[in-house]
């Protein structure tokens, strides 16, 4: 795995030259890059060697770069270093997919000199909002799509709507996969390189030391999950944000019933969550603080199984400043969790640089 999502390392960069060299454009010119240069056709996670530690020369921010969650935005800032002010449009400790863009939203992305989605498709009402009010020579970066290939993407299985009916969509939640996720780290340092050509080599080199952190993280979660007997390798979840990590890494995913619209499950949508929590087998299943509790505290005392609540896909641990208050500490901690609550030993994770 390692050699196949990290080969190519000096060609991607060596090809990021040839693109700044083309397109040259700097912040607050008028020409617009097109499409093609957003959303690259093949997923590549390549990034040029780079020194040890990263030599970053105090300047003022040169962009101004928006984010569509936390996660996102913290792997944007730590390529950005010190070049870059980045504006997280979904703020912490909200659900991500239901989050309503306010007015101090609009005026931060009125100033991006580019928008960083996780997937256009995440939150509709942010993606509108973005596409409303982004300058118009402002880049437009779609990472699902710049980074995953079409034979790549999972159906989440189906949907329903509290009636009695479900159809599927293509689950968007690429990134709680950290060989995705180094895959994101690549394009946006070439997406900031081709709107700031002289930062390059500052991006080269942080996506370089980034995309180590990441893979030292894969590894671990590797090693982790090896730990949890095989029976027990069943993630039962109440919102299926980990069907790209589970393929990854060796799990089923088991979706617990969710209505499409995020509402509350009807009685009868709480009885299937009992039986399919029930008839899992799993020790434990999962959800996170922001679903709600009281139902799936219900589940779990009528199943018999302890629920979980402690997993983020979009919010990030600790306060801003923690080394833990980042995409590497929130996948971390999440992984911890998983571990441990299936019967694993998750203490190949303690040297993971956060």
């Amino acid at each position: 795995m390692p050699g196949l999502w990290l080969g190519g390392v000096a060609a991607c960069l060596t090809a990021l030259g040839l693109v700044v060299g083309v397109l040259d454009r700097t912040p607050g010119s008028t020409s617009n890059p097109t499409a093609a240069a957003a959303t690259s056709a093949a997923p590549n996670t390549s990034v040029a060697a780079s020194p040890a530690s990263v030599s970053v020369v105090a300047v003022d921010p040169v962009l101004v770069a928006g984010a569509s969650i936390p996660p996102l935005a913290d792997l944007i800032a730590r390529v950005g270093g010190v070049r870059v002010e980045v504006v997280s449009v979904v703020p912490q400790g909200v659900d991500g997919h239901t989050y309503e863009p306010t007015p101090s939203d609009v005026q931060n992305l009125a100033r991006a000199d580019v928008k960083f989605f996780a997937s256009v498709d995440l939150n509709p009402a942010v993606t509108r909002m973005a596409e409303a009010n982004l300058r118009p020579d402002a880049l437009r970066v779609d990472l699902m799509a710049a980074t995953l290939r079409d034979d790549e993407a999972i159906s989440d299985g189906g949907h329903s709507h509290g009636s009695g009916g479900s159809h599927a969509h293509t689950n968007v939640h690429i990134w709680t996969d950290p060989t995705i996720a180094s895959r994101w780290v690549v394009e946006i340092a070439r997406q900031l390189s081709v709107l700031d050509p002289a930062g390059a080599a500052d991006y080269s080199a942080n996506a370089t030391k980034l995309v180590d952190q990441i893979q030292a993280l894969h590894l671990a979660t590797q090693a982790a999950t090896a730990t949890i007997p095989e029976a027990n390798r069943t993630l039962v979840v109440y919102h299926d944000s980990w069907s790209y990590f589970a393929r990854t890494y060796g799990y089923q995913v088991l979706g617990a019933l969710q209505a499409a619209d995020f509402a509350e499950p009807s009685a009868g949508e709480l009885r299937d969550m009992v039986e399919q929590v029930r008839a899992s087998g799993a020790p434990a299943f999962f959800g996170a603080t922001v679903f709600p509790a009281a139902v799936l505290e219900r589940v779990s005392e009528e199943s018999g199984v302890p629920y979980v609540a402690d997993l983020a896909d979009d919010e990030l641990p600790g306060e801003p400043g923690e080394p833990r208050h980042s995409y590497v500490g929130m996948m971390v901690e999440n992984v911890r969790h998983i571990v441990t609550s299936l019967g694993g030993d998750p203490s190949s994770l303690d040297g993971v640089t956060l």
